[in-house]
């Protein structure tokens, strides 16, 4: 297989006909039909089906796009490596972190340090949902991630434990619970949560303490809206400790309450495709992010 063969199917396949993709390609439609013939003889199975709605991909090139797709990013980090080695390329690296991450930590120090070191590379930080995370890393998207959210399929990934945060449980300043001492005494309120289903941090600490999970619940992906819940609706939440600056913020309206019972931490996880071969400057922000967060949130024994 060449690479011009894995870029045609790709191409095919993103665009959903043979017009669009010789556009996209600049070649001629024979030219890309024949292409796609010769990956067909080559691997001996059938990759297109073609009809009057345009083109669909068989099983088999479903199952190629995934590797197509792997292959030809692979080939793009490494020749940004190259170029950025020989100072050809401008330098650009762009991360991703959940909402929870960006919550609960602090990357002040690290940009700070960052910039010193490579002050011409354009940095790009995009808050995520956690399930956006690995097809970013895998297209070429994002160079690596901050999440609390192990990624459902590894495969591909480099996933490694920077910290971890402990939970708490949080509400509104005023809130009529909030002098509670005991889980117990919580599970009639209103709670907001971003998990989902039944095996979850959240139901299983209820659970471990011999308590039924609290039933009243509103899912909400939005941290905005999750704090106006908490203001304006009288909501409790469970969710890592917030880093300095966010708790300084939120503190006249949002504070944790002592509970007794001891809350688990959450890990924030550092998930990249290749640890190994991340380009210079992507390597030189991967590693003071690691060392930050393993100096200031030092790993339970």
């Amino acid at each position: 297989m060449k690479l011009q063969h894995l870029r045609s199917l790709v191409a095919v396949y993103e665009s959903g006909s043979l017009q669009q993709a010789t556009k996209q390609l600049h070649i001629s439609q024979p030219a890309l039909s024949r292409t796609l013939q010769a990956l067909e003889e080559e691997l001996g199975v059938a990759l297109l089906v073609r009809s009057s709605q345009g083109v669909t991909l068989t099983p088999y090139g479903l199952r190629l796009i995934d590797h197509a797709r792997h292959v030809l990013e692979g080939v793009g980090r490494a020749r940004r490596d190259l170029e950025e080695m020989k100072g050809l390329a401008a330098r650009r690296v762009s991360i991703g972190m959940t909402a929870v991450a960006a919550l609960s930590i602090s990357l002040q120090e690290v940009f700070r340090e960052f910039f010193a070191k490579a002050p011409e590379t354009r940095l790009c930080v995009h808050e995520l949902r956690p399930s956006a995370i690995p097809t970013m890393l895998r297209d070429g998207s994002l160079d690596f991630a901050l999440s609390t959210h192990p990624p459902e399929s590894t495969s591909g990934l480099d996933v490694s434990t920077a910290c971890h945060i402990p939970l708490q449980i949080s509400a509104r300043c005023g809130h009529p619970l909030e002098n509670a001492r005991n889980l117990g005494e919580l599970l009639d309120a209103l709670w907001v949560t971003s998990a989902s289903g039944s095996q979850t941090v959240f139901q299983d600490f209820f659970l471990q303490h011999d308590l039924q999970p609290p039933q009243r619940i509103l899912e909400c992906s939005s941290l905005t809206m999750a704090l106006d819940a908490m203001v304006g609706l009288d909501a409790l939440a469970m969710g890592p400790r917030m880093n300095a600056f966010m708790s300084a913020s939120l503190h006249a309206q949002i504070r944790p309450l002592q509970i007794e019972q001891v809350l688990p931490a959450r890990p924030i996880l550092m998930i990249s495709v290749n640890r190994e071969l991340l380009p210079p400057s992507t390597r030189l922000l991967f590693e003071l992010t690691l060392r930050s967060l393993s100096h200031r949130h030092p790993m339970p024994h």
